[in-house]
């Protein structure tokens, strides 16, 4: 008989909206940077500052869906066995995200030691097809998997999913990833997020965060972008 990790406490229970705010990072990002890419204009500090970003959120991405492949899909596969083709669905989605990841990262590490627009365009294409398998795996996730974690993963294990995250993030990258976390959060969605985390962290981010995050995005996206709130 599968073991199941409930029935859950109110503590211990997962709050699937956190997946949800966790999706926006990439939703907007790999889009906003696929136009900015092939809209660069082949400097090489225009180059090295897209190409920095693309690291993180590309990153990010891959380090996510690792740690969803090594740390929640044996869990699930284990305790909810009605819910197993939703699993084994996630796997395979995550099989032609990979590779669709692997092509826009490699072209993004060749398009910063060349910087020619013919390189840009083909980062540009791979980035849209990335987020054409990305976003169709999140819409998937969201209405289907999200239950079944709710009901079979506890929030203990899922920051461990987190916490793997956050470790792949270089230190000096924290902070602006946390940016990009709580950009179009909701004020209690961003509450949520920020009571998670340590005092000092919560300092850290106030007192220096919001201005870093500004100036990141506003550098990255020639815009005046207005930062997520405290």
């Amino acid at each position: 008989m599968p073991t199941t990790a409930g029935p859950f406490t109110s503590a211990e229970r997962l709050d699937p909206q956190e997946m949800v705010v966790l999706h926006r990072v990439f939703r907007r990002e790999i889009p906003i940077l696929a136009d900015l890419v092939e809209d660069a204009p082949g400097d090489r500090r225009r180059t090295a500052v897209l190409a920095d970003h693309l690291d993180l959120v590309l990153g990010a991405l891959g380090e996510h869906h690792e740690g969803e492949d090594a740390l929640l899909w044996p869990k699930l596969r284990e305790r909810a066995v009605p819910g197993d083709n939703v699993v084994a669905r996630m796997a395979d989605q995550h099989e032609a995200i990979a590779g669709a990841l692997a092509a826009a990262t490699d072209l993004s590490h060749s398009w910063r030691t060349r910087g020619d627009r013919d390189t840009a365009l083909l980062l540009a294409e791979a980035l849209r097809a990335l987020d054409r398998h990305a976003a169709a795996h999140m819409d998937d996730e969201e209405e289907h998997l999200l239950p079944l974690m709710a009901e079979h993963i506890t929030a203990r294990e899922w920051s461990e999913v987190g916490e793997r995250g956050r470790r792949s993030v270089p230190k000096a990258k924290l902070l602006i990833f946390l940016g990009a976390i709580l950009e179009d959060a909701t004020a209690q969605e961003r509450q949520q997020f920020l009571a998670h985390m340590p005092a000092p962290a919560r300092l850290l981010w106030r007192t220096l965060g919001i201005r870093l995050y500004k100036r990141t995005t506003a550098r990255v996206r020639r815009t005046n972008a207005v930062a997520p709130q405290a």
